[in-house]
């Protein structure tokens, strides 16, 4: 059995708000951000929830408007990898490696939360549905959440470990005599 179109409209709801928590919490983050790594990420961050949000608070209002499934969802994912787009954007120089401090740690485990929030949202639908379409495009939003999760533990890990960060972004290994790139 499929979701329920109240079903469907509580999760929109619910996926509207952590969306706009997330929007919010990423344009402060990147208007306050010292760093141009940090800045990078929560801008690519930010852009991609405002995309996001839009979508999906679109699909919420035709849902609401009495739209059928599966004219409402006609979602199409993004091609690209966003963690691939941000290396692009900032390289990683090992002599520019920066130290978050600690509104950024703070913006990023928040961050981290909402988009966890965000993951179980979709994957609680995702085992309730039996659709295939519902099934699919929840699998999809599920998915991009799990990646914007990435991002984020990433550039964690890049200000707690700077030099481990480093060492794996630059393909550089260690043989016992130092680094090796």
């Amino acid at each position: 059995m499929a979701l329920s179109s109240q079903e469907l409209l509580d999760a929109f709801c619910q996926a509207v708000e952590i969306k706009e928590e997330k929007q919010k919490l990423y344009k402060e983050a990147m208007e306050g951000c010292s760093d141009a790594v940090g800045k990078e990420t929560f801008q690519l961050l930010y852009e991609s929830e405002k995309e996001h949000g839009g979508l999906v608070q679109e699909i919420y209002e035709e849902l609401k408007a009495g739209k059928a499934w599966a004219d409402a969802c006609r979602y199409v994912p993004p091609e690209e990898d966003l963690m691939a787009k941000l290396l692009q954007r900032v390289s990683p120089k090992e002599g520019k490696l920066a130290d978050g401090c600690s509104d950024e740690l703070a913006a990023l485990e928040t961050g981290i939360r909402l988009e966890e929030a965000c993951i179980r949202l979709f994957e609680e639908k995702l085992e309730k549905a039996t659709d295939p379409l519902q099934k699919e495009f929840l699998s999809r939003m599920s998915s991009e959440e799990r990646e914007h999760r990435r991002i984020l533990e990433d550039l964690k890990f890049y200000y707690t470990d700077p030099q481990g960060w480093f060492m794996e972004k630059s393909g550089a290994r260690l043989d016992g005599a130092g680094p090796v790139t």
